[in-house]
This record gives structure tokens, sequence and C-alpha cells, in this order.
């Protein structure tokens, strides 16, 4: 049995996409969505939440283990202290 290329499902025979590239590497893909993905879009399947690689790197993460990029921007965007707003004063128009 084949797997997804982009999401690791298991693909049952005869269901499903075969992608050869120019170069002979060849993709299965479960879906359309799963395709797009990964090629015209470019995504990195530990970088999407829905799939099977990410779903294992946020466990392995919860575990103490080695954390993902996607899990340390989060982070590093939570603990920016945000600057304090300014009050804005009103002037009276001179007549």
């Amino acid at each position: 049995m084949a797997k997804c290329s982009f999401c690791e499902e298991k693909l049952k025979p005869g269901t499903g996409i075969l992608y050869v590239k120019k170069d002979g590497t060849p993709f299965f893909f479960c879906s359309r969505k799963c395709e797009q993905n990964l090629l015209k879009l470019k995504r990195k399947p530990i970088a999407t939440d829905w799939t099977q690689t990410s779903k294992i790197a946020k466990e392995a993460s919860k575990a103490g283990k080695k954390k993902t990029k996607k899990e340390k921007l989060v982070k590093e965007k939570k603990e920016k202290p945000t600057k304090a707003k300014k009050k804005k004063v009103r002037r009276k128009k001179k007549r």
C-alpha cells in the first residue's frame, strides 16, 4: 500500500493520484487538497495542522522533545512585549 506524500494517509488500491516529476520522483496523493498543498502552494506537511506529520510533531513537543519551527515562532510572538499606547490629546481649535 502506498502512502500519501503529503498527509501520509494510507491509500487503498485503485484510489488516489500518482504524480511523477520530470526527474522521475513519484508522488502519491490521496486527494486534490494534498496535491495542491505540496505542488502548487509549496507547503510543508509539518506546518499544516491537519497532516499526520504535524500531529506527531505536536505530540513530541508536548512530551518535551524537539520543538518545531512553527511552535518556536508562535512562542516568540507571544513573548514580545507590547508597546504602551499613547493617549490622544484633543486640542482646542483657535478662532
